[in-house]
């Protein structure tokens, strides 16, 4: 069994429903051709660096999984025929992978998950004097530098 990694580009329109139905999908491919899912990650939406297209922006999505080579061919031949995949790219992480050792991968990482999602207890109350704003001799309040905006080379403002 070797490990393998997609990295998919998806149209940026695409609403969360159909986000998620896609992940699914590809999932059970994966799945369903006796692969391991290791891990989905959604990397969000980003300009890319030239036009796929006609398309300037895309939601990136990094599927992690082991299998035989049968899996990739199945995931690549279902990615081409998708028209809300604009670009994909997979690579050969390691050759031999064992089973037991991805599946505590995967059991770590959904502990790891679960202790994201306990609710962590508030912080107590900053010192009010570093709270406070900023004022003038005159008392009027100053306003803070404020960070600077995101551009593009060229420097105009992103889109």
């Amino acid at each position: 069994m070797r490990r393998y990694e997609t990295i998919l580009i998806a149209h940026v329109d695409l609403s969360e429903d159909e986000l998620s139905t896609l992940i699914t999908r590809y999932g059970a491919i994966v799945t369903g051709q006796k692969g391991v899912l290791v891990k989905v990650e959604r990397w969000g939406k980003r300009r890319l660096a030239y036009l796929i297209g006609k398309q300037a922006r895309g939601f990136y999505i990094l599927i992690d999984y082991a299998g035989a080579t049968d899996v990739v061919n199945e995931l690549e031949r279902n990615l081409k025929i998708d028209d809300k995949i604009l670009k994909f790219m997979t690579v050969l992480k390691a050759e031999k992978v064992d089973r037991e050792a991805l599946e505590k991968e995967i059991a770590d990482a959904m502990q790891k998950d679960e202790k994201k999602e306990t609710p962590v207890p508030a912080a107590p109350e900053a010192n009010p004097a570093s709270t406070a704003v900023e004022t003038d001799a005159a008392g009027a309040a100053k306003d803070k530098p404020s960070a600077p905006e995101e551009t593009d080379a060229k420097g105009g403002k992103e889109s």
